[in-house]
């Protein structure tokens, strides 16, 4: 069984999906290398014992640091295509800012990073098991074109940034959900937050705040919609 590790990072979040093999999900902002690294000697593990780094979309809080980790050791890559852009010009490009607050926050996490052109792409892919790893993907856009979620055997679903926890980036109320600060297509969102309840999860982790009950999810859509 996979058991999934929370690794808290300066703005966002990362994980680790331990189990017969070991995936890191998301690197955080620019220069987060060395944190992700003591994170997993806390539980045991080398950058080596890694068989895969997944995406779930390619900004910079959740790519930035990928380049630095790849570089300490050849660990194999996954993106969507959706975001190759960003992972290819160490960019985010434009921003969605959906609030007076969102546009005044962007020049904070609008960060430049160090390329890295992914070694796998997401797409087409419905599952993992060729890289050892029980769970299914699930293309879910709206936050960007690339975004993707991966539900495991356990009841796990990692989400990303489809939903955030609580405010401020989930310093505050981390388990209540809410919209993200930047949201390229609303109607896109909606579609992925109904893609990833039918998949009846026990918790939702998200890039910010979290975790999410399913049944926390769903009132807080029903309120919405």
């Amino acid at each position: 069984m996979n058991r999934v590790h929370l690794i808290p990072l300066s703005i966002s979040n990362s994980y680790l999906i331990k189990g017969p093999v070991n995936t890191l999900v998301d690197t955080g902002s620019p220069g987060e290398g060395k944190k992700i690294i003591q994170a997993l000697n806390k539980l045991g593990l080398q950058l080596s014992d890694l068989s895969l780094i997944l995406h779930t979309h390619g900004h910079s809080d959740h790519y930035g640091s990928t380049h630095e980790l790849v570089k300490l050791h050849p660990v194999p890559t996954m993106l969507h295509s959706g975001d190759l852009h960003m992972a290819l010009s160490g960019s985010n490009g434009p921003i969605a800012t959906t609030t007076l607050f969102s546009r005044l926050l962007r020049p904070l996490v609008d960060k430049p990073f160090q390329p890295h052109k992914p070694h796998h792409l997401a797409d087409n892919l419905s599952d993992l098991s060729q890289f050892g790893l029980n769970a299914s993907l699930h293309h879910t856009p709206g936050h960007s074109e690339g975004s993707i979620s991966i539900a495991l055997d356990s009841g796990d679903i990692i989400i990303g940034d489809i939903l955030m926890g609580g405010m401020m980036g989930g310093a505050f109320f981390p388990a209540q959900p809410g919209y993200h600060y930047f949201i390229e297509d609303r109607e896109k969102i909606h579609r992925s937050i109904e893609a990833v309840l039918q998949l009846r999860g026990e918790r939702y982790w998200v890039g910010h705040g979290g975790p999410f009950s399913y049944s926390a999810i769903a009132r807080w859509y029903e309120k919405i919609v």
